[in-house]
């Protein structure tokens, strides 16, 4: 469990507000049930919950957000059944609420919870770098806070799943203390703070977008949860270098690659062969692959490039390396190479293929 430290809450206190609640009514009003707890989840939405004294109710109707889905109201062990009387407006302020009906209720305190699609929150990495050596990592969790109730002092718990497929389900809980969401006011908590070593690497994708090398910050993940799809942020100087997202499982333990801007230092260059063989082959493309890298800085670098290789299941092919890869996830091909200051550094290699026209090969130079 990771203890939540709260960074914004001072500038969000107001003057004559009541506990976690909506606006306040007269006592012949519906009456907006108190919550005390709301738990948020990263995939999306929240629930919220709390207890109503059946006294306090008496045969009033109970106010909650039109948004709200999924009502379960219950006595004791027993659920209870509800009814929507009709959504209305408050006067002067376009917002839209659902007033549930409820019958006659016994003695002992009444629970319920709903789920609210208007408060998310999405987790963050902010990266600063401090000196050439360290970086300090901030984990951030952001709630964003689009209901049109105000809730205060609840207890809230986030929970973070950033699996990409059923089969990788997982779930990490975020306990926060008590504290109060406004509307339209997100709020940030920092969950975790920690100094790292980090390490630069460059990063030629050569197969999609540009011809971009890109800057990579590389740091061990110190938090005890997954940061697969986290946003994340660079700095220096108090300046942003790079926003982005993490696109690859980074576990606990694991060095996870940060966008930190480009390297105009390093020119490339590709060019493709493609030769079409007389006879019936059954792989009678072959395409030869040249790529250049020069390292006009006067500093060494180590540069990973990646390109795409056809895929087996797709369509046949057989590569031919004078320098193998160091990796091949997926549907890539992955080379880590080592830059001298003014050097110019040259990767080759060809495949026979059943197809002529490849992805990421098209407008370069071609023969044959």
């Amino acid at each position: 469990m990771v203890k939540a430290r709260q960074l914004c809450l001072a500038s969000f206190f107001l003057l004559g507000s009541a506990a976690c609640a909506g606006k306040g009514q007269k006592a012949d009003e519906d009456m907006i049930p108190v919550a005390k707890a709301i738990t948020i989840y990263s995939a999306g939405g929240s629930v919220v919950s709390g207890v109503i004294d059946p006294s306090a109710l008496g045969g009033r109707r109970l106010r909650v957000p039109a948004s709200v889905a999924a009502i379960n109201l219950s006595q004791g062990d027993q659920s209870l059944k509800w009814f929507t009387v009709q959504a209305i407006q408050e006067t002067k302020k376009d917002v839209t609420y659902k007033l549930i009906g409820l019958p006659s209720l016994n003695r002992g305190e009444l629970k319920f919870n709903y789920a609210l699609p208007d408060i998310t929150w999405t987790l963050k990495l902010k990266a600063e770098i401090s000196d050439p050596k360290s970086v300090n990592l901030q984990l951030l969790a952001v709630v964003n806070m689009n209901a049109s109730e105000t809730y205060k002092q609840c207890d809230v718990t986030l929970v973070l799943n950033n699996a990409v497929s059923v089969e990788k389900l997982s779930a990490s809980t975020f306990k926060l203390s008590s504290f109060d969401l406004y509307p339209h006011r997100n709020i940030t908590y920092g969950l975790g703070n920690k100094v790292m070593d980090y390490s630069f690497i460059r990063e030629w994708n050569a197969y999609a977008g540009k011809d971009e090398v890109h800057v990579l910050l590389q740091v061990k993940n110190p938090f005890s949860v997954d940061l697969n799809q986290t946003s994340s942020s660079v700095e220096a100087n108090q300046i942003i270098v790079e926003s982005g997202t993490i696109s690859s499982k980074s576990a606990p333990g694991e060095v996870v690659s940060l966008p930190a801007g480009i390297d105009d230092t390093i020119s490339t260059f590709r060019s493709v062969k493609i030769t079409e063989a007389a006879d019936k082959r059954s792989l009678p493309f072959n395409h030869r692959i040249s790529y250049d890298i020069i390292n006009r800085s006067g500093q060494q670098k180590m540069l990973r490039l990646v390109t795409s290789r056809v895929m087996v299941n797709e369509h046949r092919s057989v590569y031919h390396f004078t320098e193998p890869p160091d990796a091949t996830p997926e549907n890539t091909l992955v080379w880590v190479l080592k830059l001298e200051p003014g050097s110019t550094r040259t990767l080759e290699y060809d495949f026979d293929a059943d197809i002529k026209d490849v992805e990421g090969e098209n407008g370069f130079e071609r023969g044959g």
